[in-house]
């Protein structure tokens, strides 16, 4: 993913017409998602996927265990890898576009932390969205088909249930919970929970949170039910 990744970028830069946050994440506009949050999410549905399809490590299919202690493991060990997968695709991008096209091309943008507060919210949802899904459906196929599905067809559904003509726009949700809560947090915490909630807000970042709170109660109700058989 780190090589389609910077291959990716050394050919937009080429290209031209590219903003500089995609340019350093290696996203193209007519790709629903870059690289490296397919990447998240393959190896998040590896996770459960696995376990469903190999005998060494489940007698037969089904038999996986559906404890929360083993999804938060799971869920803490991809979130991990995809944090490293995030930041070392923009590292090796604004490298690969200096080394290429010079500084100019490989600057960092102004505003760098809602940007990355994004980035890495994609990518690590990806990778939770794989765990969710092929935990839920036994299989790592169905897992990263979820991944693929959020911006192929969940936002567009968000965007339309958020433009519609008889719901209230949500845009200044932002503002309103900013001037709400953040003025009171201390050690300048306002910053990040005010990029967090820039990032639900965005119609990939909402569909994505929607996405992953259906996959948490399939998950958990297909736990209750296997336990009161």
């Amino acid at each position: 993913m780190l090589a389609v990744s910077a291959v990716t970028a050394v050919v937009l830069a080429r290209i031209g017409h590219t903003p500089q946050p995609r340019l350093l994440a290696a996203w193209p506009r007519e790709l629903p998602l870059p690289p490296a949050a397919l990447g998240a999410g393959l190896l998040g549905a590896l996770a459960f996927g696995d376990e469903f399809r190999h005998p060494a490590l489940a007698a037969d299919r089904g038999t996986v265990p559906r404890r929360l202690g083993l999804l938060a493991a799971k869920l803490l060990v991809s979130s991990a890898t995809a944090l490293v997968l995030a930041v070392l695709t923009v590292g090796c991008d604004a490298e690969v576009l200096y080394l290429v096209y010079g500084r100019e091309v490989a600057q960092v943008p102004a505003d760098w932390l809602p940007m990355s507060a994004n980035w890495i919210g994609l990518v690590v949802g990806c990778a939770w969205a794989g765990v969710l899904a092929a935990g839920v459906f036994r299989s790592t196929t169905a897992g990263l088909a979820a991944v693929a599905a959020v911006p192929l067809l969940v936002v567009p559904v968000v965007h339309q249930l958020v433009n519609g003509p008889s719901v209230r726009t949500a845009a200044g949700l932002p503002m309103r919970l900013r001037e709400a809560l953040l003025p009171r947090w201390p050690f300048g915490g306002e910053r990040y929970l005010e990029a967090a909630l820039e990032v639900i807000s965005q119609p990939v970042g909402g569909a994505l949170t929607l996405s992953l709170t259906a996959l948490l109660c399939a998950y958990l109700l297909t736990g209750l039910r296997s336990r009161f058989r």
